[in-house]
């Protein structure tokens, strides 16, 4: 049985990633991942994309700090979360659910339906966060991650559902 995870939250503020984030955008992405994005992904989603929408997350008290991070794209009705990561230091937090929630924000206004995104079956603690969401399981995708062959568990939130 999965343990939900608890957090103490601090105040988080979130902006627009611009490309003066991406040198620490790029070292939590490498400390967060096996397989991690390159720059290149990074840069073309936030020129060349237009379905991109890519946040970050910082204290209040220290704008410049990148706690963490989340890529979205905006496909007509649908939001798809592309990619999230946290500082292992600010974990539990409420980076994370700060970056969520905001992307979530948008993809209200922007007027999509649903947001869906792949998750590793292994990893508790972001299908914990997904799961206070609202988020469910709606399919597995065999041999999806082509670093391990671990499946992914495709994650669909209602946004028409009320929040909650």
């Amino acid at each position: 049985m999965e343990n939900d995870i608890t957090f103490t939250p601090r105040p988080i503020s979130i902006a627009a990633m611009e490309m003066g984030h991406l040198d620490q955008v790029m070292a939590l992405e490498k400390a967060s991942f096996a397989t991690p994005w390159s720059r290149s992904s990074f840069v073309s989603e936030l020129q060349a994309n237009r379905f991109a929408r890519s946040w970050i997350a910082h204290a209040p008290s220290a704008p410049r700090r990148v706690l963490g991070y989340l890529c979205a794209w905006v496909v007509y009705e649908e939001l798809r979360i592309q990619n999230l990561a946290v500082d292992r230091t600010w974990r539990q937090q409420g980076v994370g659910a700060a970056l969520l929630a905001h992307a979530l924000e948008v993809g209200r206004k922007e007027n999509c339906l649903t947001a869906n995104l792949e998750v590793r079956p292994a990893n508790a603690a972001a299908r914990a966060l997904y799961r206070g969401f609202g988020f469910r399981e709606t399919m597995r995708r065999t041999g999806y991650y082509a670093d391990t062959a671990e499946d992914a568990l495709v994650l669909t939130l209602d946004l028409c559902a009320p929040p909650g």
